[in-house]
């Protein structure tokens, strides 16, 4: 491997938190990590990670800090840093430094130390990232181009991530091989349906106190985030109602037994907001009008500028804090209660996805980079093989105790003996 000089970041000297609490944390992740702590750890054995530097840069909290380890200990060189300021456990940063892992972010930032976090990740040269929403990849691309044009590969988390990638691609400007960890099955079909769904709902009534049986709940969104919030919710006895400019989408929605609407149509009306797009200002300047005297909005899309907390506080007379984690900003004679300052509700605002749940993401994670690291691939976007997707769901149920029946001889499909039969064209 090519070495580069780079000017590394000083390591802070003040500890943040408490090491001890957050090696409870992830050991407690460990225990319930069977495919992360089993079968990737089996398949990272085989040394092709030894020396490799690899950013890790996902919600920094004790799931994604085991993943670190499971790395380190497949003799990677670890960079973790946050992809959210709100996001970062302190107690857990110090965990990983006392383990001797490399953390560049610290706990209670804003966007300022952020950005500072992400570049200092940047500066270490990382060969490989394991990215969330692609905000490293792309302050590399535009800030340490030298070191964008050494990277050789990337495993992005999220559907934001992946859009942007494939932009990137598509303009010509990413010059190395990524995968779409978000498009795996072992990945969108439970992190964001059944982890997302449920974590953000627990999230939405620890901090408000307030009932959801009854409630009238609008989700704006219906990709399988959207689809999760909108399920377990409807599950609980709320009244729910989708906003969705994507025609099948909306019409898969109204299949589900969610009424469709128009902002206009659903929001006056609603009780509770969860913003889930993965783009810009879902609820805007715009929306504002629609909303009614304590509504509470929060969001579970990649972006804390889906629901535009700053308009609304431009918008506003007076700004209060009844609950922690929670602004309630003055409009007229109506009160719109946001939670955790519009970031991802359910890490910002609660403890994040269930560790079954990121047993897997990070599994597909884990693989995807030693994926990237031993396989000719062409430089784009490309999806982790089926073999390897499949070989995630069968250590999951395997660690469950299931196995699988096997297609039996008799019920093969006939076509080869009747393609004999046909002439060749």
């Amino acid at each position: 491997m090519d070495e580069i000089a780079v000017a590394l970041p000083e390591s802070t000297t003040t500890p943040v938190g408490d090491a001890s609490v957050g090696q409870a944390k992830i050991e407690w992740v460990r225990r319930h990590s069977p495919v992360l702590n089993g079968f990737v750890r089996e398949t990272l054995a085989d040394g092709a990670l030894a020396g490799v530097r690899i950013a890790v840069v996902v919600h920094l909290e004790a799931k994604t800090a085991f993943l670190a380890t499971v790395l380190a200990d497949a003799g990677a060189e670890v960079i973790v840093a946050g992809s959210n300021p709100r996001t970062t456990n302190g107690d857990v940063v110090e965990a990983l430094r006392a383990q001797g892992l490399t953390v560049v972010a610290e706990p209670d930032g804003d966007y300022d130390s952020w950005e500072r976090e992400l570049l200092a990740a940047a500066d270490y040269a990382p060969d490989y990232i394991i990215d969330d929403g692609a905000e490293l990849t792309m302050r590399m691309a535009q800030f340490r181009p030298e070191l964008y044009q050494r990277l050789q590969g990337v495993s992005e988390e999220t559907t934001t991530g992946t859009s942007r990638l494939h932009a990137m691609s598509a303009a010509g400007k990413l010059p190395f091989k990524t995968l779409t960890a978000n498009d795996a099955r072992c990945k969108h079909l439970f992190d964001n349906k059944f982890g997302t769904g449920q974590t953000t709902v627990q999230a939405l009534l620890n901090l408000t106190n307030r009932q959801i049986a009854g409630a009238r709940v609008v989700v704006v969104g219906y990709g399988f985030v959207g689809r999760g919030i909108a399920q377990y919710a409807q599950a609980m006895g709320a009244r729910t109602f989708v906003i969705e400019i994507d025609p099948v989408r909306a019409l898969e929605a109204h299949m589900d037994g969610h009424t469709i609407g128009a902002a206009k149509d659903v929001l006056p009306t609603a009780t509770m907001v969860v913003t889930a797009t993965g783009g810009m200002r879902a609820i805007g300047e715009a929306d504002f009008p629609y909303l009614r005297d304590d509504v509470v909005l929060a969001n579970a899309g990649h972006h804390d500028l889906e629901v535009d907390v700053d308009a609304l506080a431009a918008a506003s007379t007076l700004t209060t804090e009844p609950r922690t984690n929670i602004v309630t900003y003055r409009l007229g004679d109506r009160d719109i209660h946001v939670l955790s300052g519009g970031a991802l509700v359910n890490i910002a605002g609660g403890s994040g996805h269930p560790v079954e749940i990121m047993d897997l993401t990070f599994a597909v994670q884990g693989l995807g980079i030693h994926y990237l690291a031993t396989t000719d691939l062409a430089d784009g976007v490309h999806i982790i093989p089926k073999h390897l997707d499949d070989a995630i769901a069968a250590a999951k149920l395997a660690s469950l105790g299931v196995t699988l029946d096997e297609v039996r001889p008799e019920q093969e499909d006939d076509s080869a003996d009747w393609l004999e039969g046909i002439p060749s064209a």
